[in-house]
């Protein structure tokens, strides 16, 4: 599915949906015209004619981007120095920058841009640096901001986007699934990420767990209502925990140490694994989660997994 939706523009995915029923500038910057946009009660001032935009830590705005055709100047890779694999046909022909672009300052500087877009997670010490060299905008993480997070990017490039033909559909597609999910006697769902020999859940507005509990109104596992952060999760917690469907995102390279674990007897008794309702990789382990992309992938999931709806 992640394939097929990487080739289509927005206007034809339009058809794929279909189917699932305050910023600092530099130097040179203030000499330049400026306008104003407003993103979730705040105001950024940007050039008035932006073209070069670089995201910082932020693999969410990959994923806008590539819907709207929008791609930046630059991006900064990960702490291993790579891009994820999901995100190449994003980011083709950006410029790759170091993670820790803000101890590398001469090389964005270098770059010139109109606007750097990071995450509300980046360290103010860090915004601060950034700032130096553009206008900066801390994105959201909260999955409850993918509609106002893609508006952003269009709003910045000063790009016409109808967006609300997309954003509505979307909002159908979850809607129907919600009536469809209240069907099921059970419905706990959880989704784990599993890395480096663990698993990890995060809060329940990150990732995809603003559409799971609150767009499809399903419980609220407590292991995701106790964190504030992207936690690991012990094999006794996800055991007590113990949920009726389980999506697992796992990266080529962990998938030996996961099927090790699966040998487990702890595993083996949890109740989705033994009624065959754990699914791994059911979207593309490397989505951001949480953006209109990310969010009409895992929708096609739940249609496809746990409501054995064809496509």
């Amino acid at each position: 599915m992640y394939k097929r939706l990487l080739a289509i523009p927005i206007a034809a995915l339009l058809l794929v949906l279909t189917a699932c029923g305050n910023g600092g500038q530099s130097g040179d910057s203030a000499s330049k015209p400026t306008r104003s946009i407003n993103y979730l009660g705040n105001t950024y001032t940007i050039p008035a004619r932006t073209k070069d935009i670089v995201f910082v830590g932020f693999p969410a705005s990959y994923e806008d981007s590539f819907l709207l055709g929008i791609p930046p100047t630059a991006a900064t890779m990960d702490k291993n120095g790579k891009f994820p694999a999901e995100y190449q046909a994003m980011i083709r022909n950006a410029k790759h920058l170091p993670y820790n672009i803000a101890d590398n300052l001469n090389e964005l500087v270098a770059l010139e841009p109109d606007v750097i877009m990071t995450t509300d997670k980046t360290p103010k010490e860090d915004v601060a640096k950034l700032q130096t060299a553009a206008s900066v905008i801390p994105v959201s993480t909260n999955g409850a901001h993918w509609q106002e997070n893609l508006r952003l990017l269009a709003d910045v490039r000063g790009k016409d986007a109808n967006l609300d033909t997309f954003v509505g559909k979307v909002k159908q597609n979850a809607q129907e699934l919600r009536d469809k999910l209240a069907a099921l006697p059970e419905k706990k769902v959880l989704t784990l990420w599993f890395q480096e020999g663990s698993f990890y859940v995060y809060p329940k507005d990150e990732r995809y767990n603003y559409l799971l509990y609150t767009d499809l109104a399903l419980p609220v596992p407590d292991v995701v209502a106790n964190v504030q952060e992207r936690t690991a999760l012990s094999m006794d917690a996800l055991a007590k925990e113990d949920p009726n469907y389980l999506f697992v995102m796992v990266n080529k390279e962990d998938q030996p140490a996961l099927k090790q674990l699966q040998e487990q007897r702890a595993w083996t008794n949890l109740s989705a694994v033994k009624a065959g309702q754990m699914y791994m990789n059911a979207v593309e382990p490397g989505l951001a989660g949480g953006t209109a992309y990310s969010n009409q992938s895992f929708l096609n999931a739940i249609r496809k997994q746990m409501l054995k709806m064809s496509e």
